[in-house]
């Protein structure tokens, strides 16, 4: 059924994206063509994983989404068609992290918002560190992502861009050395902040 109604969604979410809303997408070239990968995002608004979905046309992003939103019937039922799966925040979630292994063993995207939630004050929230003891522990790529102007949707006050930057390699070492993990983290979080500076991001 999904070789069906998957292209009839993203031709309908890309008439949605690009036409409508008219999104811009910069560095789409940067994504590897095959292999995993961990992508990292900003986050602005709800609208923002279709945004992702449809500026990577020729790869799917599994999106790690917190556990509250899938209390919901009718976004769990989205969530599950979509391939999201749900992150308990404040301990460990070992299932949520299996996960992920999972999706980067298979070589597919693990998307990730290590802000936990959309911000609500500066360019960019604090980042949980996550992401990083993955990428530390499977030596995959991050790509940073960039999402600028999403938070009014589906009020459109400036233009929808979505920036990729280069991919970075872990450092090596230990997940478990929790400096190193640290350090990463922050690294990443300032180049994010950067992309979102650069790219016309407004701070709240």
């Amino acid at each position: 059924m999904r070789k069906y109604t998957d292209p009839i969604l993203r031709v309908l979410f890309n008439l949605y994206t690009y036409t409508f809303l008219g999104m811009k997408v910069y560095g789409a070239e940067k994504v590897p063509e095959t292999g995993p990968v961990i992508m990292i995002f900003n986050h602005e608004s709800y609208f923002d994983p279709p945004l992702l979905g449809t500026a990577v046309r020729n790869r799917f992003i599994h999106f790690m989404a917190k556990a509250e939103l899938f209390k919901n019937p009718v976004m769990r039922l989205i969530f599950k068609y979509m391939k999201t799966f749900p992150v308990h925040r404040g301990r460990i979630d070992r299932q949520a992290i299996a996960e992920s292994f999972r999706i980067l063993k298979a070589g597919e995207i693990l998307g990730i918002f290590p802000e936990g939630t959309r911000h609500k004050k500066g360019y960019l929230g604090k980042f949980h560190d996550g992401f990083a003891g993955i990428a530390i522990k499977t030596g995959v790529p991050v790509v940073p992502v960039a999402i600028i102007n999403s938070r009014s949707l589906p009020k459109k006050t400036g233009p929808i861009k979505v920036v990729f930057g280069d991919p970075v390699l872990p450092p090596e070492g230990k997940a478990g050395d929790k400096v190193l993990v640290a350090k990463f983290c922050e690294d990443m979080r300032n180049t994010l902040l950067q992309m979102v500076i650069d790219n016309g991001g407004k701070e709240v």
